[in-house]
């Protein structure tokens, strides 16, 4: 799926080569935020020995930038430390947890939301 950068309100004082008419709808919220701000999505995956997990990932194009934050499951709140991404593609994100003492979080259930922005360089 193409980029498309955020179009703002046709406005009769405020115009541009960018704004599109108030009546220009989009079928859902996530469709409009897909085509002009990223793609977004829950992920549940399980640590490796190292503490790395793979999630799949579907936003139709190639992530220039991702965001992520980890939600609590069951069981390991309390030894929840940092996460960091180790790599993505336009179909996974690879990502690495630690505990909090700075350990491998090995064998573990984990819980992330993300946020893949394109680039938008044309």
């Amino acid at each position: 799926m193409p980029r498309k950068l955020f179009t703002a309100p046709n406005l009769g004082f405020l115009t541009g080569e960018n704004a599109r008419p108030l009546q220009w709808i989009f079928r859902s919220l996530n469709e409009y935020f897909r085509k002009h701000i990223g793609y977004w999505g829950e992920a549940i995956g399980t640590t490796d020995a190292n503490g790395e997990c793979v999630f799949t990932i579907d936003p139709g194009f190639e992530p220039y930038v991702v965001l992520i934050t980890e939600h609590y499951i069951a069981g390991t709140a309390h030894d929840m430390g940092p996460c960091h991404i180790e790599s993505q593609t336009s179909t996974s994100i690879t990502v690495h947890f630690m505990t909090k003492s700075g350990q491998d979080r090995g064998t573990t259930d984990v819980r992330i939301e993300y946020l893949v922005l394109p680039s938008t360089e044309r």
